[in-house]
């Protein structure tokens, strides 16, 4: 923004985005460690947020790890079910339909549900994203996410940890994957770490006061 608006760097504060963490929490009981993993995503199902790159990735992951499953939820509207008619015959063409859930348009119950059902996330847009707030959710769930050196991705993580980035290629989005699926001990430390990241660094409370910070130290008027 400060180079689109011409505003010298040093004048910008950035505050970052934050949701409502009530309901948003790990799973009720601890995961069946002899389970298949499940990657999950959940923004609008379109090109746009990269869920066809993310079934690429998937399918690669899956060679590597048997059983592997995906999780997909978000909005879908008439104008994307097309798009996801075509992402279901690819995974169908693949044989991994079956391993393969999809959750469209979901309340907010059932996007809870949804995050807590999942061992770890992506969402690999192509879009110039300039936050996704699904990041957040996914990290107040305790839920690690993986995702391309792409847009804001590469911030977030690095604000208060909870992921792994990697280039913004199908390959090695599926070799995050691969190594999320097969380390139950990295998932362990990267769910502790999200879960802190979301309640210091991405909540209302902490937007809040960040906000108030940037308020109060603008200079007063004569």
């Amino acid at each position: 923004m400060a180079e689109r608006f011409k505003i010298p760097a040093e004048r910008v504060q950035v505050v970052h985005n934050g949701i409502r963490l009530e309901g948003f929490q790990g799973p009720d009981s601890p995961r069946d460690p002899s389970a298949a993993p499940v990657l999950g995503y959940f923004a609008r199902m379109c090109p746009e947020k990269g869920l066809d790159r993310l079934v690429e990735a998937f399918l690669v992951a899956r060679r590597t790890v048997p059983g592997l499953k995906l999780k997909v939820g978000g909005g879908c509207g008439p104008g994307d079910e097309a798009f996801v008619h075509g992402i279901r015959e690819r995974l169908q063409a693949a044989g991994a339909l079956s391993d393969t859930e999809f959750c469209p348009n979901v309340d907010r119950e059932g996007k809870l549900r949804f995050f807590q059902s999942l061992d770890f996330f992506s969402v690999p847009a192509r879009c110039s994203e300039a936050f996704g707030l699904y990041l957040v959710e996914a990290l107040a769930s305790g839920v690690p996410v993986v995702q391309p050196r792409h847009c804001a991705y590469p911030e977030i993580v690095a604000r208060g940890g909870g992921g792994l980035i990697c280039d913004d290629t199908v390959d090695a989005l599926a070799a995050g994957i691969v190594d999320l699926a097969t380390h139950p001990e990295t998932r362990a430390r990267l769910s502790v770490e999200g879960r802190r990241a979301a309640r210091e660094c991405f909540s209302v409370e902490a937007m809040s006061k960040g906000i108030l910070n940037v308020v109060e130290g603008l200079p007063k008027p004569d």
